[in-house]
């Protein structure tokens, strides 16, 4: 049996945590002890859709982060009780306003493990495992569709991914976008793509809707958080070409985040609150998908977009925007539609879609050939990290 350890930044509700619960859940138990350590353990609404045996690592004992570790101080007996833990956090403070990276006051995994995996890589979690942990090999997950780190932050980043086994990037486009930063690391450099629960897709998938969708309506279901690189103003305009064409539509955004204010805003500018919905987040977004009659995924960059991918699990006609995984993920004009980073383009092509049946059921139907595709196994997983 393998021992494997997971360290992410939490298990809130987004695309890498929900990659991660998935790839958890389909390590067979006899070949794999897991354990798993979030740096911010208060993120943990997919923790139950967790189905195998996992050992979590207090995240007190050995991490620290802004939110949550001085509650956790008090909860766990006070200041008096925890008084090195609080010294190490007011040191851990001033670190963090000073820009530099704390992970020099974690404390370090005693356990040794085959196989140690930073799984998320904008946080804590590549210095952790590359600096505190002890393992016969060491993997890197890189998630984003695009680097933009510079200067420092850069060098800081080669020493940190030069101590990693593997670095895998979700799509072909994401290791390009890599192999330009990291040219010296090419070697380590290999393609996963992520693991699609589709039994539980389709399962979650029937439950009733918590709210009835206008069925006089077009209903568009785009699910990501509310964040810049999502594009959500770029749906906003879509949307409201559509509604002044003379469009009877609903468009459900599922998700949130940062930009939550200044997106309602922009609906409420435009006229469009009855034609775009905020939907929030929602632990169960496929029940959506399934009722949407399109799948729109409006993102500036994007890695490999697993929401993409859940709706293509559930045959959904999906128009989404020309960057990064998408390339991987839709073959333009087959199973989807590609268009350029363009409010007007993205209109005319759930135009398209609204007005020729024929062409969304063409859509669907080769979807539906291509879902086995999404059972895929750990074979290329165990042929190359977990070997």
């Amino acid at each position: 049996m393998k021992d494997l350890l997971f360290v992410c930044y939490g298990l809130g509700i987004g695309g890498i945590e929900k990659c991660l619960v998935n790839l958890i859940n389909v390590l067979p138990e006899k070949e794999y002890s897991v354990d798993v350590l979030l740096m911010n353990s208060h993120y943990d609404l997919l923790k139950s859709q967790i189905t195998r045996t996992v050992n979590f690592v207090d995240d007190f004992k050995y991490v620290m982060n802004t939110e949550m570790t001085l509650n956790n101080i008090r909860s766990r007996g006070g200041v008096l009780r925890n008084l090195d833990k609080f010294i190490k956090y007011c040191i851990f403070r001033m670190v963090v306003k000073l820009g530099k990276n704390p992970v020099c006051l974690f404390k370090s995994l005693s356990k040794k493990y085959d196989v140690a995996i930073a799984y998320s890589h904008h946080d804590y979690s590549p210095k952790y495992v590359a600096d505190k942990v002890k393992a016969a090999k060491k993997v890197l997950w890189y998630h984003n569709g695009a680097y933009i780190k510079e200067g420092k932050a850069y060098q800081k980043d080669k020493e940190c991914f030069s101590a990693f086994d593997f670095i895998v990037a979700v799509s072909t486009d994401c290791k390009n976008i890599l192999k330009e930063k990291f040219a010296f690391l090419e070697d380590k450099f290999i393609v996963l793509r992520n693991i699609c629960d589709v039994d539980h897709i389709l399962k979650k998938s029937r439950e009733q809707l918590p709210l009835n969708f206008n069925k006089s309506a077009i209903n568009i279901v785009t699910v990501g958080r509310l964040t810049k690189e999502k594009g959500a103003d770029i749906a906003i305009e879509a949307c409201k070409i559509l509604c002044d064409d003379g469009y009877n539509i609903c468009w459900h955004w599922i998700g949130d985040g940062n930009q939550v204010e200044i997106m309602e805003d922009k609906v409420k500018s435009m006229q469009i609150e009855d034609s775009f919905v905020f939907e929030g987040n929602q632990d169960n977004p496929y029940q959506y998908i399934n009722c949407a009659d399109l799948y729109v995924q409006t993102s500036y960059y994007e890695a490999y977009s697993t929401t993409v991918t859940e709706a293509k699990v559930l045959c959904k006609p999906i128009v989404t925007t020309d960057v990064g995984g998408m390339r991987d993920q839709i073959k333009n004009g087959i199973n989807g539609i590609i268009t350029p980073i363009s409010a007007y383009e993205l209109a005319n092509a759930i135009k398209s879609l609204i007005e020729n049946d024929d062409k969304r059921s063409r859509f669907s139907a080769e979807l539906e050939k291509e879902r086995l595709y999404f059972t895929n196994s750990l074979k290329e997983y165990e042929n190359t990290v977990f070997l």
